[in-house]
């Protein structure tokens, strides 16, 4: 029988804490971890942007910059829409956990700065990309945690609703 190794460097007690951090939340029943942004937007008290970024290939795949009025969450728009959403819980992670690179931009709002930005030089200054961090270790099973929470939920079918609705008439007749 094969053992399977742990190489992941994340210790059991950071993936206890990122697990019990996130049950603490009272994330609210979600089918995609996209539907998370207005929960995590009343977190911070601050509008979040998603945008799709080619950022190429030299850079993180993912970031998440700040400005004094407005968070924006970039993710590679030439990955599959799967790794798209790992990508944006992982920069969710980053948000509610309350991890700070290395500076905020000091801009009022980031509309006009980040437009005359190339998006390789944000990263290049702002990005993260050392997985031993221990930031990244924590925002990258937080973001598991996440994407597990909104694979867990599962609307009811039209059927199972019907049949609820009709197993509490019966009761009451």
């Amino acid at each position: 029988m094969w053992r399977r190794r742990r190489n992941s460097g994340t210790t059991d007690a950071v993936r206890v804490g990122c697990s019990d951090f996130v049950t603490s939340l009272g994330l609210p029943p979600i089918t995609s971890v996209r539907e998370l942004r207005p929960f995590v937007e009343r977190r911070i008290g601050q509008p979040i942007q998603l945008r799709s970024v080619d950022v190429g290939e030299t850079v993180p795949c993912g970031m998440w910059i700040t400005t004094r009025s407005m968070s924006y969450v970039f993710y590679d728009p030439e990955t599959s829409p799967a790794h798209q959403d790992h990508i944006i819980a992982h920069e969710f992670a980053h948000i509610l956990k309350g991890h700070r690179g290395s500076t905020t931009l000091p801009a009022p709002d980031g509309g006009g700065l980040l437009s005359l930005l190339d998006p390789a030089l944000i990263a290049a200054f702002l990005g993260r990309t050392g997985y031993a961090e221990h930031d990244e270790q924590e925002a990258e099973m937080v973001g598991s945690f996440l994407q597990a929470h909104a694979n867990s939920y599962r609307p009811p079918t039209r059927s199972e609703e019907a049949d609820r609705i009709t197993r509490t008439l019966l009761r009451r007749g």
